[in-house]
C-alpha cells in the first residue's frame, strides 16, 4: 500500500512539474498578448498575437534605443496561470535578437528583458512548437 501511494505522489508531481515549461499544444490566437513597460503592462489589442504557423505566434512594437532594456512577457488578459509566460530560467532572461530563450508560462515575476540595439520596429515570436515554449525577437527591417 505504501509504494502505491508513493508511486501515485510522485506520479501526480511529475504530471503538476512537466505542465510548469509546457504549453500543451492550445491555440493561442484568441488570448495572447505582449505585454511589458512600452504597454504599461495592460493587455492591448494592438499587442495581441497572430498565429503565422502552427504554434509560432507573432506581433510586433516599435522600441526606442535609449540604452535600458524593455521588461515583457506573454501573457493573457487576466494573467492567467498557463498564458502568463516569462523566463524559465536566469540564463532565459536577457533576450537578444535572433536568439531563442526558453518560457515558463506558469511565471509570476520571471519578466524577460531586452535592450534595442537600435529604434526600430520589433517582431516578438512565442514558439510552442518544441517540447518547451521559445521566445525570441527580430528586427523587421
Amino acid at each position: 500500500m505504501n509504494k502505491k501511494l508513493i508511486t501515485l505522489a510522485m506520479a501526480s508531481v511529475l504530471a503538476v512539474t512537466a505542465g510548469c515549461a509546457t504549453s500543451g499544444g492550445r491555440d493561442y490566437s484568441d488570448s495572447l498578448y505582449l505585454r511589458g513597460q512600452f504597454a504599461w503592462w495592460d493587455a492591448l489589442p494592438e499587442y495581441k498575437v497572430k498565429q503565422v504557423e502552427d504554434g509560432l505566434y507573432r506581433t510586433e512594437v516599435e522600441l526606442k534605443a535609449d540604452g535600458q532594456p524593455y521588461e515583457f512577457k506573454f501573457g493573457d488578459a487576466n494573467w492567467s496561470s498557463g498564458t502568463n509566460c516569462g523566463y524559465l530560467s536566469e540564463e532565459d532572461k536577457d533576450v537578444e535578437l535572433n536568439k531563442p530563450v526558453k518560457a515558463n508560462c506558469s511565471a509570476v515575476f520571471e519578466n524577460f528583458r531586452f535592450t534595442p540595439p537600435e529604434t526600430s520596429t520589433y517582431g516578438f515570436y512565442f514558439d510552442t512548437r518544441g517540447e518547451t515554449p521559445e521566445v525570441y525577437i527580430k528586427n523587421t527591417k
